[in-house]
């Protein structure tokens, strides 16, 4: 499948801030399940390039004069390859044991143990479809009951929250059961009449020997299809945050998103939100 998007960030301040700092994980990874056909970032200021530790490209985006409006603009075009959610491992980089590692979005807690202990099953591949099933029916999709520092044992019990948080439970259970497994954020190209807007998404993918990482999308209940374009994968959202920055002084401020994504082959289809 080949995917245009136009990805933009909006930021506007009551004030003018003298400085501000953005890092952009905005670029689409080039990997076995998608490859690049071209892709930009434009933003006014100063954008250096470099790559994270978990192989991620980002943008450092650098403004040192006063402004009100700071757009963020990301474009381009995706090939996708429909593998069923697997993405073989390939050596080099950080090995998958570095992904057992919790954060306070993903410790998990006598709640969440539970849980996992409840949806645990011998055979690790049916156990997994079975905890993204399980997640998909407990935490139900509401954007207003959390925030991205909410933690996987408190959207356990509030039973709601958004893609993030039920990729961090997914990621708490997997790290419960002692199976890496990590923090994966892009886009999904969602059927035309579907209802839901289109923005970022994420999901988690956890490693299985004799796969490799294999993606699991809780928010609908599947493994990431060639509809699934990977911007950044880290142990949380913290991570794999699309954009994140600083800034001095400016008064309040109002961030708008808005995403469009388009199948080459199909009428264009996008969504905004807020």
């Amino acid at each position: 499948m080949r995917l245009a998007i136009e990805h933009l960030t909006e930021y506007r301040y009551d004030g003018a801030p003298n400085t501000s700092i953005q890092y952009v994980r905005l670029t689409p990874r080039a990997d076995a399940v998608q490859r690049v056909l071209s892709w930009k970032v434009e933003a006014p200021g100063r954008l250096t390039p470099w790559t994270d530790g978990f192989g991620n490209a980002v943008h450092t985006v650098v403004q040192d004069a006063d402004h009100h409006h700071l757009p963020i603009l990301a474009s381009g075009e995706v090939e996708t390859f429909e593998t069923h959610g697997v993405l073989p491992h390939v050596p080099g980089g950080l090995p998958p044991e570095a992904f057992l590692r919790a954060t306070p979005r993903t410790q998990p807690d006598a709640g969440v143990r539970d849980l996992a202990a409840r949806l645990a099953h011998d055979d690790l591949l049916s156990g997994l479809h079975a905890l993204t099933s399980g997640i998909h029916a407990l935490v139900a999709y509401d954007q207003d009951q959390t925030h991205v520092a909410t933690t996987a044992a408190e959207t356990l019990v509030k039973g709601a929250g958004v893609c993030q948080d039920q990729a961090h439970l997914f990621i708490a259970c997997c790290l419960a059961w002692g199976v890496p497994a990590r923090y994966v954020s892009g886009y999904l190209l969602v059927p035309a009449g579907d209802g839901r807007h289109l923005a970022t998404h994420a999901w988690a993918e956890a490693f299985v020997p004799g796969l490799g990482w294999v993606s699991f999308d809780p928010s609908n209940c599947q493994s990431a299809t060639e509809a699934y374009v990977r911007l950044a994968v880290a142990f949380d959202y913290e991570g794999a945050a699309p954009v994140r920055g600083l800034r001095q002084g400016g008064g309040a401020e109002d961030m708008r998103v808005a995403v469009r994504v388009k199948d080459m082959a199909e009428p264009e289809r996008g969504g905004e939100a807020q």
